[in-house]
């Protein structure tokens, strides 16, 4: 099945049909629907001063996760505190939620990947991307208010599916016996480089390579920071011998870039993804195994005997 027409499947057994990824004129037909949330994730003054979509609620990466002292790696916060947070955000278990970024800055991109994944992870997959970010509502001309919306508050209950995520000891076990994504930038995986807080180079042994960063560009009109979903999934998948219903264990430095990899899987189809929430930070101070300049295909490194 093709990109655009998964694309348009639909969560079912709701009152209006709402596709993974939104466009600009979707959400505008559908705003005034009582179903429908809208997150934005930016910043007070962003949302404030230039203005966001109307009905829109804030939303920012800090709000999403906390550190683990021990690792230095930023996490998923305990379960419970994300029901306060979409209560407040008048999310219930029924709503359609609509995630956008503004733009400006990366941390709004990942920050509104990381919260896809979270709400898969929860048990809340009635959600979407809006196709463009802001840039895209703007270009078209929308309407853009300036003032908080009135929210009656939700009462959104957490499911959590533990089929969306691993530990570092999961992974560990399965080197060489399931396929093994990386979403870092290449440089990170072939271990020439590194993000500064990162300690050590390398990636996991019969990982590959999949950077989140091919998927970002900045528009040429806006200036602003673009998604642009890419069609080559499903054959980057079949080079790798990887099916739609296989398990596909997902890495990066510290979970947004897995989660991001997740995201564009989801959009394609592929339903049995998993996210390594902590990924190297945990991963390195655990003393776990990295190579270096090698490129690992799981089909060169699947062995009978592992």
């Amino acid at each position: 099945m093709g990109l655009i027409a998964l694309l348009t499947l639909v969560v079912a057994g709701f009152s209006f049909s709402m596709p993974k990824l939104v466009s600009v004129d979707w959400l505008n037909k559908h705003l005034g629907d009582k179903e429908l949330v809208i997150l934005e994730f930016s910043d007070s003054q962003s949302y404030l001063v230039g203005g966001h979509i109307p009905g829109a609620r804030l939303t920012e990466k800090e709000d999403w996760r906390i550190m683990d002292e021990k690792t230095g790696a930023l996490v998923k916060k305990p379960l419970k505190e994300y029901e306060k947070l979409f209560r407040k955000w008048g999310i219930n278990n029924n709503s359609k939620v609509v995630l956008y970024y503004k733009g400006n800055k990366m941390n709004e991109i990942l920050g509104t990947v990381y919260a896809y994944w979270m709400f898969h992870l929860l048990g809340h997959e009635s959600v979407a991307l809006l196709d463009g970010g802001w840039s895209a509502w703007v270009s078209k001309g929308y309407e853009v208010s300036y003032d908080e919306p009135e929210v009656k508050e939700g009462n959104f209950v957490v499911r959590y599916n533990p089929e969306k995520e691993i530990t570092g000891e999961y992974l560990l076990k399965n080197i060489g016996k399931k396929p093994i994504i990386d979403g870092r930038p290449a440089g990170h995986y072939f271990g020439v480089s590194k993000f500064p807080a990162a300690k050590k180079y390398g990636h996991v042994p019969c990982s590959v390579p999949f950077s989140w960063e091919w998927w970002v560009h900045r528009d040429d009109e806006s200036g602003k920071l673009v998604i642009r979903v890419p069609d080559y999934v499903e054959e980057f998948m079949e080079n790798q011998g990887i099916g739609k219903d296989d398990e596909v264990l997902l890495f990066c430095f510290g979970g947004t870039g897995a989660a991001f990899v997740y995201m564009v899987m989801d959009f394609n189809g592929y339903k049995n993804m998993r996210v390594y929430d902590a990924s190297k930070r945990e991963w390195e101070y655990k003393n776990y195994p990295l190579n270096r300049y090698v490129w690992e295909t799981f089909k060169d490194c699947r062995a009978p005997n592992r």
